[in-house]
């Protein structure tokens, strides 16, 4: 099959205002030509263009620019149009009641975990971290919980992407050895942690979610400051509430049981 051209110009809007983080949320045109890899006239005409359409606004006194409200208005736009996040929604409210604890829901996009939904009653240090926010899939336990359920070939995809990465080779093995006996584990038991390997100080249970066709659809995931809660009282207090409601919103998605395990 013949692949679909692509429009370069739309690619390059795109990796422009792809550039912006929470952490980076004003660049000026010399960091934009950096990040993008594009020279300093091109990215200058493509923000005109933005700027125009509204999708960014620009500080002249620091010469810097930042996304404007319609992106966000985009964003909002998609997500209150996903199924999962409203199906999610009021099973995440009852468990954060129940157990008077966070609760996060997120999705892989491209290598990353996308949180789409946050139920929010305790702020945890270290941690600036929002619907939109993007964290590592390998280290945190939202990330591993899902990877681990992936078809092999979608795996196989994701890994060759981490081992591009000098860090990621570095934790989880240059052929993926140690990533792979963790999502082992994970299999055995339905759900994941991580204990400050992601963030010193914090740890987190993951579980995955399932959809009607029986494959991995998202995570949701609790995270705990280590001081105030111990591993095993992470395990045997938040564990069971946590599958539980990952397994009710699993069944309101139209999930029967049977994972499509690709293992």
């Amino acid at each position: 099959m013949a692949q679909p051209k692509r429009v370069n110009s739309l690619i390059r809007g795109l990796e422009i205002l792809e550039s912006f983080t929470p952490s980076e949320s004003r660049l000026g045109l010399q960091e934009l030509s950096i990040k993008t890899g594009l020279p300093k006239t091109t990215v200058h005409r493509f923000l005109k263009t933005l700027l125009a359409l509204n999708y960014v606004t620009l500080d002249p006194r620091a010469r810097t620019y930042s996304l404007a409200p319609r992106v966000m208005a985009l964003g909002f736009s998609v997500l209150s149009g996903m199924d999962l996040r409203q199906t999610a929604l009021p099973f995440m409210e009852a468990l954060s009641r129940e157990t008077d604890q966070n609760v996060n829901l997120a999705v892989l996009d491209r290598s990353e975990m996308l949180y789409i939904e946050r139920i929010m009653v305790r702020k945890i240090i270290n941690t600036n971290l929002h619907v939109g926010s993007r964290v590592n899939c390998y280290l945190t336990a939202m990330g591993r919980s899902l990877i681990a359920y992936l078809s092999r070939e979608r795996y196989d995809r994701l890994l060759q992407e981490l081992l591009e990465d000098g860090e990621a080779v570095t934790r989880i093995g240059r052929h993926g050895e140690k990533l792979g006996k963790i999502l082992e584990d994970v299999r055995l038991k339905g759900y994941a942690t991580n204990d400050g390997e992601w963030i010193p100080g914090l740890r987190a249970i993951g579980v995955p979610i399932f959809n009607g066709r029986g494959d991995v659809e998202a995570s949701l995931n609790m995270s705990f400051i280590s001081q105030m809660v111990t591993f095993n009282e992470m395990i045997e207090t938040f564990v069971p509430p946590l599958m539980a409601t990952a397994g009710r919103i699993s069944a309101a998605l139209g999930f029967d049981g049977r994972v499509r395990n690709p293992w």
